[in-house]
């Protein structure tokens, strides 16, 4: 009586997991039996096209992959451009506030008008001087530096990033980029 193998062994010896006694064995029994060679032939049919679908899934894969990317790459640099563009315009068209006038101290003297000298008799010649008023201690404001902020361009924060300096084409406009770990824009400021 002649001992068939199951599929599981003819499994075995396709995929070459069996030791070389058990292959020589397999070979020789698969020679003679012919209800395991329909058996073995069918299942090494069904693992051809088992990988013949693996190797296209994964090649469709690669290309999905790749067209996604290529089709992403133009739409993220167009984002971005945007959102620096905007971010510019936010800064650069913001109103400006201006420093409010210094006013005189209250305790400086007073400008004597020009008529007090009319008022002088007519043959009395110059008259001694008139005092100058005394003057006011030069009060120069020191301005303090200016802080430059960035203007985040979302509401999350930004753990580590880049700061790149940008321009705009054909012009002296400048500004710093943060970009993160991603390559995202997170925060702009202008450069003076």
């Amino acid at each position: 009586m002649k001992e068939c193998w199951n599929e599981g062994g003819l499994r075995a010896y396709l995929d070459r997991e069996l030791p070389p006694d058990e292959i020589t064995r397999m070979a020789v029994h698969l020679g003679g039996c012919a209800e395991c060679h329909a058996r073995y032939n069918e299942l090494a049919g069904r693992a051809a096209r088992v990988a013949a679908l693996m190797e296209s899934l994964e090649a469709g894969q690669a290309v999905s992959q790749a067209a996604t990317a290529r089709r992403w790459k133009p739409v993220a640099a167009a984002v971005l451009a945007l959102a620096a563009t905007v971010a510019l315009a936010f800064v650069l068209l913001a109103k400006r506030v201006e420093a409010p006038k210094p006013v005189a101290a209250p305790h400086a003297a007073p400008v004597r008008p020009a008529i007090q000298q009319a008022e002088m008799p007519s043959g009395a010649g110059p008259g001694p001087a008139l005092p100058s008023p005394p003057r006011a201690k030069s009060s120069k404001r020191v301005k303090p530096p200016e802080v430059q902020y960035y203007l985040a361009l979302d509401d999350e924060p930004i753990d580590t990033g880049m700061v790149m300096r940008v321009a705009l084409d054909g012009t002296s406009i400048q500004a710093d980029v943060i970009f993160d770990a991603e390559g995202r824009a997170r925060a702009i400021r202008t450069v003076k």
